[in-house]
């Protein structure tokens, strides 16, 4: 065999090898499935999806208070309409609606960590996309040590998503295993 094809078989193999590690940090993570929660926080962006699993556990009686994390970029608002919308009409639930800063996955679990401090709450359910799932309780823990239940929006991604979501997930990975604390 020569070099080009062991090099070619190498690429292969740990092409391979990344995308069977990544599916059950991405594809499959664990998570949990809707439960009662003093709030349930949607983590930016807000999509459609993890809008309407905020409103369908309120509509079940399982929370009664809702948190969107919502950028204030104009471009990102608007892939959020209904995000936009709720924050911008009163409720017949408590919602609170704001814009960490920094506006990331760390800035979202030290919002949860100040709002965790003024509410006292002692649950809460985070709503993300399946491949954030995994990255998220690794920092959220670091920020509250609270019961937290791992929610997934089943929000679809498309081929060119998952290609995406597989290298921005596993960089994010790196740098929160090069960063410490909350």
């Amino acid at each position: 065999m020569g070099r080009l094809w062991r090099v070619l078989l190498a690429c292969v193999v740990a092409a391979l090898a990344f995308v069977l590690i990544g599916l059950p940090l991405y594809v499959y993570p664990a998570h949990d499935e809707p439960r009662a929660v003093d709030a349930v926080y949607v983590l930016g962006s807000p999509t459609d999806m993890r809008m309407d699993l905020a409103e369908e556990m309120v509509a079940d009686g399982l929370t009664d208070t809702v948190v969107v994390s919502i950028s204030q970029d104009p471009v990102e608002l608007q892939f959020v309409p209904k995000a936009v919308e709720t924050c911008a009409t009163p409720q017949d639930y408590t919602l609170i609606c704001g814009t960490p800063d920094p506006f990331s996955t760390r800035g979202e679990a030290r919002w949860l960590r100040d709002l965790v401090d003024e509410h006292g709450w002692e649950s809460v359910g985070v709503i993300t996309v399946a491949p954030h799932v995994s990255r998220t309780r690794v920092i959220m823990k670091r920020c509250w040590d609270g019961d937290i239940a791992y929610l997934e929006s089943d929000e679809p991604l498309w081929f060119e998503l998952w290609v995406d979501q597989y290298l921005y997930q596993t960089g994010a990975f790196v740098k929160v295993a090069l960063e410490r604390g909350c």
